[in-house]
């Protein structure tokens, strides 16, 4: 989706509309979704993304299920015969890779990529221009990002859940030859994990849509978005090191570590509690998103 090319049928549309006066909400809903898919290269990115995640969380299952056979072969050994509740104490808490966040282990490929799409969904139509015809058809301007947001979160949402819900399935074969865990879709937070990891994405990728509105560079947006979620998480290991209590509670504040405290369950020492990392990510959603809509109203195209 790095090149968008100007639909004929879309440019006819918006073009009528001008001439008639606005495009209805969901007339806008139409020609974006029309826009969205204009490429056939972005259905297979997103059947790309949607296998490599499942790929990375079915590897994540199989190296967690291996290290825990280790640990149980050693403690046998010793004549001991730990529990399951006694081998997942072996993963340290928080560390997002425990059994009931497995659906979500394989998540950031999507968040990359969505939050990717979603930058080129706008900053494509500053590079062809046909934003002209976009906002002529609908002068208030911020129906047009409540369209994209909107199909944008809603295609994030169904590809999270649905590669969460395959990964967990695979994850289930993995681990049915360990019934000391007794893994299912009742383990608490399993479905649960499921289920924000769409909400998660889905926040990413509005918070790439507003960038490219920011912006207006494909280039930029995707660069200030992998900052956000990637690079700043990196560098709150060196923060931590600053002498001083504050430095060390500074990072979980950045939108990834929040988004990955926001997936888990449950109270750790020390960390943002799940509902408290869910509104923080919100907050940086409406830090991009208000300035965005303000600059995509008043600005020129």
């Amino acid at each position: 989706m790095s090149t968008q090319t100007v639909n004929p049928a879309h440019a006819a549309a918006s073009r009528r509309a001008a001439e008639t006066g606005h495009w209805s909400f969901v007339g806008l809903l139409r020609s974006e979704w029309i826009k969205f898919w204009s490429l056939r290269s972005t259905l297979w990115l997103l059947v790309c993304t949607a296998v490599a995640a499942v790929g990375v969380g079915a590897l994540t299952a199989w190296v967690r299920h291996t290290i825990f056979q280790q640990v149980l072969e050693q403690a046998t050994k010793h004549g001991a015969t730990p529990t399951g509740a006694q081998l997942e104490a072996t993963v340290p808490p928080g560390s997002g890779i425990e059994l009931y966040n497995m659906p979500n282990a394989g998540l950031q490929i999507a968040v990359l990529v969505l939050g990717s799409l979603a930058v080129l969904f706008l900053s494509s139509e500053y590079a062809t221009g046909m934003i002209r015809s976009t906002m002529s058809a609908t002068p208030t301007r911020l129906p047009v990002f409540g369209a994209k947001a909107l199909i944008l979160a809603v295609i994030g949402y169904v590809l999270a859940t649905v590669t969460g819900a395959i990964t967990f399935l695979i994850t289930l074969a993995i681990f049915s030859d360990m019934p000391e865990f007794n893994l299912s879709w009742n383990t608490g937070g399993v479905l649960q994990g499921v289920f924000t990891g769409g909400l998660f994405v889905a926040a990413v990728a509005i918070m790439g849509l507003s960038l490219a509105a920011l912006l207006k560079s494909s280039a930029g947006g995707v660069t200030v978005l992998i900052a956000l979620m990637f690079v700043l998480d990196f560098a709150g290991g060196f923060i931590k090191l600053i002498p001083g209590d504050f430095w060390k509670y500074v990072p979980d504040y950045f939108p990834g570590s929040a988004g990955g405290r926001f997936l888990a369950i449950g109270h750790v020492d020390g960390m943002l509690d799940p509902w408290i990392g869910g509104l923080v990510l919100l907050g940086w959603v409406l830090l991009l998103a208000v300035p965005a809509l303000i600059v995509l109203k008043k600005r020129d195209v």
